[in-house]
């Protein structure tokens, strides 16, 4: 399941996100891109994800930070919905000046969900896109490696009772 925090539909958080699950379906999985900006409120895409096994989380970077989208997303998930769960990152801005956001969002998710996320995240600035708003060729790819990755790591949790049993701190 891929989350779009985008305060916008569509556009290249989307885009970006639409890329990570052709890798993730490439690798025999099921896929679906949610839409933040969809929903009034996100109760229902929180409750959607109990029946997901993996999920790509994706926010524009603002400043270096994530959009408020996904601050709202993280803050009405309770922590046992991502806790021992393989997630994907994905930052989207204008330039390379805000790729350390995604630090912030891997950090979140690490720290306090204990969730187990696929290294390094994919950032993707202007420059990254076609003019007709899909991934370059090279961020494509690179894309498609953080989907696959995904699934192979949602595997490796399944079948490992200890990268299922972790535990957020306090």
């Amino acid at each position: 399941m891929a989350i779009s925090c985008s305060p916008s539909i569509g556009g290249r958080t989307a885009a970006a996100l639409q890329a990570v699950l052709d890798g993730a379906a490439a690798a025999g999985a099921a896929t679906e891109l949610v839409q933040a900006a969809e929903h009034r409120d996100l109760t229902e895409v929180v409750a959607r994800m109990a029946d997901a096994d993996a999920f790509v989380l994706g926010a524009p970077m603002y400043r270096a930070s994530y959009a408020s989208p996904f601050k709202a997303l993280l803050d009405g998930t309770p922590r046992e919905a991502l806790t021992g769960r393989a997630v994907a990152i994905v930052a989207t801005a204008g330039s390379d000046h805000h790729f350390l956001g995604l630090q912030a969002m891997r950090g979140v998710l690490v720290d306090f969900f204990a969730a187990h996320v696929v290294s390094p995240g994919l950032y993707v600035n202007a420059d990254s896109y076609t003019p007709d708003q899909t991934l370059t060729a090279e961020r494509a790819d690179q894309a498609r490696t953080q989907g696959i990755a995904l699934v192979e790591l949602a595997r490796a949790i399944a079948s490992s009772e200890g990268l299922r049993s972790v535990i957020p701190n306090a």
